[in-house]
């Protein structure tokens, strides 16, 4: 009796710890979809202006923005922020597109957000492809994270994309980006 109850008890915790592993949501004036992934990587919508004024106090010092058609450079003037554009088609992303976007967050100055226009397709793939090849997730739990109502992601429009995480090379993308395997134990 008392071996089944902690087994319980262990089952519970673990349940209640892999729900608190998701990301997080910010709450914010001017951003309706802002999340923390990990202490350097946070996920949003296109921001505004005003948003790109809230990102600047929560310290964000680079934004990588996945839309083919908009640059940030208007609407973050006012911040010191890096911004990098890297255009990207959800229907047709390719392993070496998130190779590149992840090779970016890599080597950007931290805390780093990632975004497209809703902040849920492209990005939604990059931040599953982050938390396999940094984070050391299982696709299956970075899948479960990517289909998450509140985060908007489209699968009838983009079925690839969930094609695309499940035969993700995570070794290649590992050595790619040169990170090992005591890294990834390391949490970092």
């Amino acid at each position: 009796m008392k071996s089944t109850l902690i087994l319980i008890l262990s089952f519970l915790c673990t349940l209640s710890i892999m729900a608190q592993d998701f990301c997080s949501e910010v709450e914010c004036q001017y951003l309706d979809n802002l999340y923390q992934v990990s202490d350097s990587l946070y996920r949003s919508e296109q921001p505004s202006r005003k948003g790109f004024g809230e990102l600047d106090k929560l310290g964000i010092k680079t934004v990588l923005n996945f839309r083919r058609l908009w640059k940030d450079d208007r609407k973050a003037r006012d911040t010191d922020m890096e911004l990098v554009w890297m255009p990207l088609r959800a229907g047709e992303l390719t392993e070496e597109e998130l190779l590149t976007a992840l090779t970016a967050i890599k080597n950007a100055e931290k805390p780093v957000l990632i975004h497209c226009w809703h902040g849920s397709d492209r990005t939604g793939a990059i931040s599953a492809a982050y938390r396999i090849v940094f984070e050391g997730w299982s696709k299956a739990r970075a899948i479960e994270e990517l289909r998450i109502e509140a985060l908007g992601y489209h699968e009838d429009w983009y079925p690839n994309v969930i094609d695309l995480i499940n035969d993700l090379d995570t070794q290649y993308f590992r050595t790619a980006l040169d990170i090992k395997t005591s890294e990834l134990a390391a949490g970092q």
